[in-house]
């Protein structure tokens, strides 16, 4: 193996500290993507006017007043109203359009109490922008759908959601010396909170954000993450999950999209990567703290999932560039 154990663990903390934080694996995964916030914009229009929004940015869009009919390619159309928040993660193109009433689609969700008209209501929406920037962020966001929609309940926006857009929504009317940088971080923690509630509400939906939400896999999960470099067997694994080899094996697959060990071997990789973009780390530290023996061995993995080599990673390539989704 390259280095030993002082030097796997020297670069493993210094991994820890440029990713931030090690407090859980949304967390660590969020990090490591650098989700950053870019703008804001209230657009207001009149019933059937339509926005068109080019693929490219990730984007959010909170519904103020009125209704909108959302669509968009890779999604069958969505009828949002007053209260809904919808992301975009993945930057699809799409168009907002809005609507007189929800009775005028076909097909759209059953609200008995909010098929009305909304020709005397103004249509507003509040939309943001935001990216994610690092190499590994390709691979990572992949399992996520093209669009997440939280519906208001009830009672209305939730707490969290209103405290946060209440404050976008300030200091983009009122901006001050910092307003840029406030913003961006809002909408950081916006979308950070909407895929964490999503993640609660989305049984359905496979992926690396599915498995947190089992207690037993999201351990197993959090294990990988901790130690990256460690040789990690199935076995292992299925113990800190408590369930047997075999049941273990096929819940991951069937929940997270793919066998543990190749997700392991993928966020090795991504790790690697991030740190070889941005911590200046020479190939060997960074093989030692993805875990592999020699950096010819490495260097095969690393070219197999992003295209071309490590050092090319040092001296400038951009893996953002036909990255894989898998």
């Amino acid at each position: 193996m390259i280095g030993d154990d002082a030097m796997r663990r020297s670069i493993h903390e210094q991994s820890r500290a440029h990713r931030l934080s090690r407090q859980d694996v949304l967390s660590d995964v969020l990090d490591l993507i650098r989700l950053r916030g870019e703008s804001i914009e209230v657009y207001e229009t009149a019933e059937a006017q339509r926005k068109p929004f080019d693929a490219g940015r990730a984007r959010f869009h909170f519904i103020q007043d009125g209704a909108f009919r959302l669509d968009a390619i890779a999604i069958d159309t969505a009828t949002l109203v007053a209260g809904d928040l919808v992301l975009l993660p993945k930057g699809c193109a799409h168009v907002l359009s809005a609507i007189h009433a929800l009775d005028s689609l076909p097909g759209s969700p059953s609200r008995p109490d909010e098929c009305r008209s909304f020709a005397e209501k103004p249509f507003r929406v509040l939309t943001g922008s935001f990216v994610f920037e690092s190499a590994s962020a390709g691979s990572l966001i992949g399992g996520l759908p093209d669009v997440i929609h939280l519906r208001a309940d009830a009672s209305g926006t939730p707490e969290w959601q209103h405290a946060i857009l209440r404050f976008v929504r300030l200091e983009a009317s009122e901006p001050s010396p910092g307003a840029a940088l406030m913003i961006s971080r809002l909408i950081d923690l916006l979308v950070i909170r909407s895929l964490r509630e999503w993640v609660a509400k989305s049984p359905a939906h496979s992926g690396w954000l599915r498995g947190l939400g089992d207690a037993r896999l999201g351990r197993a999960l959090a294990a990988m993450h901790e130690d990256p470099a460690r040789e990690w067997k199935l076995g292992a694994l299925a113990k800190i999950a408590t369930m047997s080899r075999s049941h273990f094996a096929d819940r991951f697959t069937e929940i997270v999209g793919e066998p543990p060990l190749r997700y392991l071997s993928r966020w090795r990789l991504s790790l690697a990567a991030d740190l070889l973009r941005n911590s200046g780390v020479r190939i060997s530290e960074a093989a030692s703290v993805a875990g592999y023996q020699s950096d010819s061995s490495f260097s095969r993995a690393f070219k197999a999932r992003f295209g071309y080599s490590p050092g090319a990673v040092r001296h400038g390539a951009d893996p953002d560039q036909g990255m894989p989704s898998r």
